[in-house]
């Protein structure tokens, strides 16, 4: 068996393993392995950051992106952003790209709800309709694609994402 397929192998044995919660709600990363494969290229998505500047996934290959589709007045989505902002802080250095996609399109709201709460969390808006691939009905859904594009685990609900076992499975995707 390749190295590379080991490493797969074993993010999904730590992915199933893996529960995660906030409060009395629980997340399982789901394994992906029945699941077509979906690739930046051919499902691509735009985003603007604080600039108006265009940053589309498939530009982003070559890094490790960690995409949370998310609403300043989504309470499961407050309640996980400073375990995002640990995650970000315990990836600092490395080939990671957090994008926080505030889905009603308002990026002054969302930066000044990221700076009221004293978040350092890189804020966008979407630049077209979002693919449901990556956003479906609810939010927050986080999408992370490994350094080649494609996507590795889709998460509907919030999530501790502090825990060890995400940054765990964060240093495998890296491995990709």
């Amino acid at each position: 068996m390749k190295l590379q397929q080991k490493i797969k192998h074993s993010i999904w044995g730590i992915a199933l393993a893996i529960t995660l919660g906030l409060g009395s709600q629980t997340q399982l990363f789901a394994q992906q392995n029945s699941a077509p494969k979906v690739n930046t290229t051919t499902t691509d998505a735009v985003f603007l950051d604080a600039t108006g500047k265009k940053v589309s996934l498939s530009s982003l290959q070559g890094k490790v992106v960690f995409v949370n589709f998310w609403a300043t007045w989504c309470p499961p989505c407050i309640k996980e952003m400073p375990s995002i902002e640990a995650l970000k802080n315990k990836m600092k250095g490395k080939d990671v790209v957090f994008l926080l996609v505030d889905v009603d399109g308002k990026y002054d709201k969302a930066k000044a709800f990221m700076d009221k709460r004293n978040l350092d969390l890189p804020v966008y808006t979407p630049a077209a309709s979002i693919s449901s691939t990556y956003l479906g009905s609810s939010i927050p859904t986080t999408v992370i694609f490994d350094k080649k594009g494609n996507m590795i685990q889709r998460i509907v609900g919030g999530v501790d994402f502090a825990s060890e076992e995400v940054e765990k499975f964060m240093e495998q995707v890296l491995k990709l």
